[in-house]
């Protein structure tokens, strides 16, 4: 049986789970034995967990840079809220 995942379940998931299950799409589509509309959904997955795990990441890499950007000399670091509109952004 085949688990569909939504948009909010891929949302939650937690980097960890999100990766693993991108590797289980990507072993599922390169087993072959599937039809073009199984294919074309497993795609649609992988490109959601795809983004899903690239979005943590550049959170996680922002928040890296911002916390050792002055080595805390200018006082207490504060949690990094990646739905900030903050323009301070750090050149990658």
């Amino acid at each position: 049986m085949q688990e569909n995942k939504t948009p909010q379940d891929i949302a939650a998931m937690p980097f960890e789970e999100a990766l693993a299950e991108l590797e289980k799409t990507v072993a599922k589509m390169e087993n072959g034995g599937q039809t073009l509309d199984q294919l074309m959904e497993e795609f649609e997955k992988g490109k959601a967990l795809t983004a899903h795990c690239r979005s943590k990441l550049e959170g996680l890499e922002k928040k890296i840079l911002l916390l050792t950007r002055d080595n805390g000399a200018e006082g207490e670091w504060t949690d990094f809220d990646a739905g900030s509109s903050r323009s301070d952004s750090v050149p990658f």
